[in-house]
Order: C-alpha cells, then structure tokens, then sequence
C-alpha cells in the first residue's frame, strides 16, 4: 500500500489538473460562445469519467442556456497528458490529427458527399463540431453531445452483438469509400495528403529500443493465458513483429483509415430495429489499409463465439456496404478495390489480430478502476496490469482462430 502521504499527493494533482482542464476548457467556451452571440448565458460544466476508455483527455459534458437561443448540448475533451509521456505517445500528432479531421477532412466529405447527393440513411455523419484549441498541452476539441440525442456507448466489456456489430462496420466502410472517393474527385491532393499521413505511435527507433522491456512484459502476460502448446508459434510471432506500425501502412490501396477503430470509440442510436453508428474518436487517422481498421475493430470487441457465427458474413457485409458506397460517389469498385484485392489483404492482415490482442486488448479489457492515470503514472504503467479473466478468454479465442486458420 502507498504511504499516506502519497495517496494524499496523487489527490491533489488530479484536482490540479482538473482545475487546469476546465480552466482551458472554458476560455475557449467563451470565445466560440461569444462569436455565436450567446449573451448572456449560463453554462454548467460536468467532469465525467472515461472508465478506462481514454487515456490522453478529461472529458465533459456542457450545456448552455441564453434567451431567445437554442439550448446547447456539448461534449469536450482536454487534453491532460503528462509533459514526459508527449513525446512517448506522439500526443502532438494525435491532437493534430483530431483537428484535420474535423476542420479539413469531414469538410471535404460532407462536400463530396452533398455533390453525389447522398441519401440521408446511407451518409458518413461526422459529430457537429464547434471549436478546437490546439495550443500545445490545451488542446481541446468541442463538439455536440450526441449522448443528449439518443445515443449510447457499448459496453467494452461484451462482446458485440450482429447488430452493433453491422452498424459499427457500416459506419467504417462508409469511411473508407470516401476515401476512395476522394482519391478518384481530388487525385493530386490526396497523394500528396496521404504520402504525408503516417502512423506514427511506436514508429521512431530509439521508442522501440525504450520499450523492449515494457514489450517483453506484455508478450509474457499474453502467454500466460494461453495452452502449453499454442506459447511457441504466439511467442515466435510476437518476438518477430514488434512494432504496431508494422500493419498500419498502405497495402494494395492506400486509404484514410481510423487507426483506433474499436467499440468504445463510437456510440450507437436504436430507432425501431434499426442501429446507427457514429465515430467520437479520430485521433489516429492516417493513410492505412482498410483489413487493419476491420480486424482491429472485429478482434478488439467481439469474442470466439461471436466470430465462429458471424465472421465470414461480417466480412462479407463490409464488403457490399463498401461497394455499394462506393458505387454513390461514382466510383467502380471492381477497379478501385475488387474483392481479390480486399481477400488478399485480409489475409496477409489477419496476424495483426494476435499482435493487437497482446498489446491493446489489455487496456480494451481493464477494469475502469485499475486503468492507468495518464497524467500521473508513467508508460510501464500500461504493461503492468495483471491479466483480469475477460482478457484470458479473448485473447486465447483470438489466438485459437488464428492458428487454427493457420495465419501465424
């Protein structure tokens, strides 16, 4: 146990910074609420909990009351990284990359999207945005609550069912096909964009070097939890593979993918029987491959039950709403991405799956209680979780599909 005093230190910094985050929270609330002419006002702040699902922001929630206005209902996110941990977790490229999306890139496809006239029902929709603060260590991003429009977080803990797990997969292929999109309307500007948008978390040499023992720490917690005599071919594979970027490059076609692609970072809206997903999270948007975003989105939130029943008409969901997609914005899918090309990358893909299940599953599955503090832990903090049972089961479910389909 911490001493006393300790625990009494740790308390203090998280009020501090606390107070820091919605201090910058609230200047820039000022600012945009002025230019929106909301005078006078009254604004109430809440502080929620990420409950283990985000670990670089404090979030809140913000309504806003003015005569003669529409009320509004807003959600923020601050940025509280610790200033040691920046450079370790690439923290300026992940809130440079949260403003392009949503200052230049939903821009651009609500525009494409507006041009092929779109129906409603089968458009990518983008949180609204309000206001970005991109000062280094206030980086803030407002934007509605979508919460206080009817739609809810899926609890990380179960595994998808086929009806998120559709509307989650269609929200992903409307994505990448307006990438393809924009390739074919904008071709020089998307070479040039995408030659530029790398995935950067673990990319530089002397961050592999730091983190070969925190590494070495997870590839043992993951073996763990496995059978005696599947530890050889997992253990060779993850010692050959260190580095997540290694799959978070472009492949047959290069497309804008999500890079976080995983059920906590969308919320889901019911109406009658049908679900509708939308993306709250973009903070690692980069030129990838679309296999990388679907595995990581299908291994990440769903268990060995669910893929044995659903993973192959999953796969083949994507790829018609993909198309189909596709097709709206004027572009041949047999040309720019046929289903060959789609099998093949999905194939060459698929050992991202036990590579991830390693490395994020662990936080995917922590309890909201024992996650890291961000802003006051360090990195190692990450790797020294304990294995909980949830983890045990879908990581030993990834690795048996894996093998038994032969792709390590």
């Amino acid at each position: 146990m911490l001493p006393k005093y300790c625990l009494v230190t740790a308390v203090v910094n998280r009020v501090s910074i606390m107070a820091h985050a919605e201090e910058t929270l609230r200047n820039l609330l000022n600012t945009e609420l002025d230019t929106r002419g909301y005078k006078p006002r009254d604004v109430a702040i809440k502080a929620i909990s990420t409950n283990g699902a985000n670990y670089t922001s404090q979030l809140f929630l913000v309504d806003v009351t003015s005569p003669g206005r529409d009320d509004l209902h807003l959600f923020a996110k601050v940025a509280i990284i610790n200033d040691a941990l920046r450079d370790r977790m690439c923290a300026d490229w992940l809130f440079d990359t949260e403003k392009f999306t949503y200052t230049k890139l939903a821009k651009v496809y609500d525009e494409m999207q507006n041009k092929f006239q779109v129906p409603a029902e089968d458009r990518l929709i983008f949180p609204k945005f309000y206001a970005v603060n991109a000062e280094q260590g206030k980086e803030t991003v407002i934007m509605e609550n979508l919460v206080a429009s009817g739609y809810k977080s899926f609890n990380r803990f179960d595994s998808m069912d086929w009806e998120h797990a559709c509307a989650g997969v269609k929200n992903l292929a409307l994505f990448h096909a307006l990438s393809f999109g924009y390739a074919k309307e904008y071709p020089e500007e998307f070479e040039k964009l995408s030659a530029n948008m790398k995935y950067m978390l673990g990319k530089a040499p002397e961050d592999i070097e730091a983190m070969k023992p925190l590494w070495m720490k997870l590839i043992n917690s993951a073996l763990a939890v496995i059978k005696d005599d599947q530890k050889e071919r997992v253990a060779k594979y993850l010692s050959s593979c260190p580095e997540l970027c290694t799959y978070n490059i472009p492949k047959s076609r290069a497309v804008i993918s999500h890079g976080d692609y995983r059920l906590s970072n969308l919320l889901f809206k019911k109406q009658g029987t049908k679900v509708d997903a939308i993306s709250v999270d973009y903070q690692t948007v980069h030129a990838g491959c679309p296999a990388t975003d679907l595995i990581y989105f299908i291994f990440m939130g769903s268990d060995e039950e669910f893929r044995a029943k659903n993973y192959e008409r999953l796969l083949d969901y994507y790829y018609s709403t993909l198309s189909k997609a596709m097709e709206r914005l004027s572009v041949d899918p047999v040309e720019a991405y046929p289903r060959e090309m789609f099998d093949s990358d999905m194939k060459e893909t698929m050992p991202y799956a036990v590579l991830i299940g390693a490395t994020i599953l662990p936080m995917v599955t922590v309890e909201a209680e024992l996650a890291p503090n961000i802003q006051d832990d360090d990195i190692s903090k990450f790797v020294s979780m304990s294995p909980n049972e949830l983890f045990a089961k879908r990581f030993s479910g990834i690795v048996n599909d894996c093998l038994r389909w032969n792709v390590i």
